[in-house]
C-alpha cells in the first residue's frame, strides 16, 4: 500500500525539518563552545597585570594591544555570541514545536494505514 501525497508532503517536510534541527543544534553547540573558551580567555586575562602586553591574531598579522582593549574587544564578541545564541535557541524551540506537530500528523496517516491493512 502506497501512502497518499499528502503523507508524502508531510514526510518530507519531517526530513527537511528534522536535518534544520540537527543544523541549528551544532550550530547551538558550537556556539556555547566558543562561549566558553572567550569566557575562560577573559577571566584570564583579567589576572594580568594592567601594563601586560597582549597580541591578537588578524589574519596572518599578530597586533599588539592593551588589557583594556582586549577586554572591550572580547567583551563586544562575546556579547554579540550570547545574541547569535539565544536566536538560535528560539529558532530550535520553533523547528522542535513544528517537527512534534508534523509527528502528531503523521501518526494519524499511520495509524490509518495500519488500522485499514489490519482490517482487510
Amino acid at each position: 500500500m502506497s501512502l497518499d501525497v499528502r503523507a508524502q508532503k508531510l514526510i518530507a517536510q519531517y526530513q527537511q525539518q528534522q536535518e534544520l534541527y540537527k543544523n541549528l543544534a551544532r550550530e547551538r553547540a558550537l556556539l556555547e563552545t566558543e562561549i566558553k573558551e572567550l569566557e575562560k580567555v577573559l577571566d584570564e586575562i583579567k589576572k594580568l597585570p594592567d601594563d601586560a602586553e597582549l597580541y591578537y591574531n588578524m589574519g596572518h598579522v599578530m597586533y599588539k594591544t592593551s588589557k583594556e582593549e582586549a577586554i572591550r574587544k572580547i567583551d563586544t564578541r562575546l556579547e554579540l555570541l550570547k545574541i547569535k545564541l539565544e536566536s538560535v535557541k528560539k529558532h530550535e524551540s520553533l523547528i522542535r514545536s513544528e517537527l512534534e506537530k508534523l509527528a502528531e500528523e503523521l501518526k494519524k496517516y499511520v495509524g490509518g494505514a495500519q488500522v485499514g491493512a489490519g482490517g482487510g
